[in-house]
């Protein structure tokens, strides 16, 4: 993982990285936060934790902890940003366990047929924002990471869990009715938002998926016109249609005040 390095912990059967100013003492809660949390009565099977400090213009750090939970092949993730990393995994275990309980009851369902979401308990709020304390205070932005993924042929409902799953404020994925790559986003309490180069074509969300309004159309953008529209922009990403590439692409900001890029490798 670029820019983070492994951290041994004896006894323990967890892949941990760490980046910045993070110390054993916050390694070390690592062990007691995943101890006292049940995620093998809930299902989960391999832990990776990421931890990370970054310090902003001011001084002040922030905590990331993205917590990774494998189970029965399949991922399910937090990511939380605190004062400290011991208050950044505390929140990320306790935003982690009923996911991984949630993806262990439809795994056990016994139902036949096309998945039901009625009556999901679905993650209703507005995407985060970067804290303020890490916008890079004075210097030219740069695209710091470039993350290409193959992106799951899905239809809005199975997006729209899995982004509740993976604690995504986005998620760029292949619509199965229309073979078209497809952003879904938040929309807070409204539900969750669709985009794509074509809108038209998208198929229908499953009943019981909340939609905010009909599909929208990606902005045709260079990267460089994408990083001056985010820039402009109090929004913590910008979904587009790669002028070159024709495919959808996704540009965000990264805690450590720079941005990265999501296109698919397919």
């Amino acid at each position: 993982m670029p820019g983070f390095r492994t951290a041994v912990v004896p006894d323990l059967d967890v892949d941990i990285l760490v980046r910045g100013s993070v110390t054993t003492e916050d390694i070390a809660y690592v062990h007691h936060a995943l101890a006292t949390a049940p995620l093998t009565a809930a299902g989960g099977d391999h832990v990776r934790v990421k931890l990370a400090a970054y310090r902003g213009s001011d001084r002040e750090t922030v905590a990331i902890a993205q917590i990774n939970v494998e189970l029965s092949g399949r991922m399910v993730r937090s990511q939380t940003a605190a004062g400290t990393s011991a208050d950044a995994v505390g929140q990320a275990v306790a935003a982690l366990v009923p996911r991984v309980r949630r993806l262990h009851r439809r795994l056990t369902g016994s139902e036949a047929g096309p998945p039901s979401f009625a009556g999901e308990p679905w993650d209703l709020r507005p995407a985060r924002v970067i804290p303020p304390v890490i916008k890079v205070g004075g210097r030219v932005r740069r695209v710091a990471r470039y993350k290409s993924c193959p992106p799951a042929v899905q239809d809005f409902g199975a997006a729209a869990l899995t982004m509740d799953l993976r604690h995504y404020d986005f998620h760029l994925f292949v619509d199965e009715s229309s073979g078209q790559d497809t952003v879904a986003t938040r929309a807070g309490a409204a539900g969750y938002r669709l985009a794509a180069d074509r809108p038209e074509l998208l198929g229908a969300a499953p009943a019981g998926v909340p939609v905010a309004g009909g599909p929208s159309r990606l902005p045709g953008l260079t990267l460089p016109e994408a990083a001056r529209a985010l820039d402009a922009s109090p929004a913590p990403f910008l979904a587009f249609t790669g002028i070159g590439s024709g495919r959808a692409a996704v540009l965000y900001q990264r805690f450590d005040g720079h941005l990265g890029l999501l296109t698919p490798l397919w």
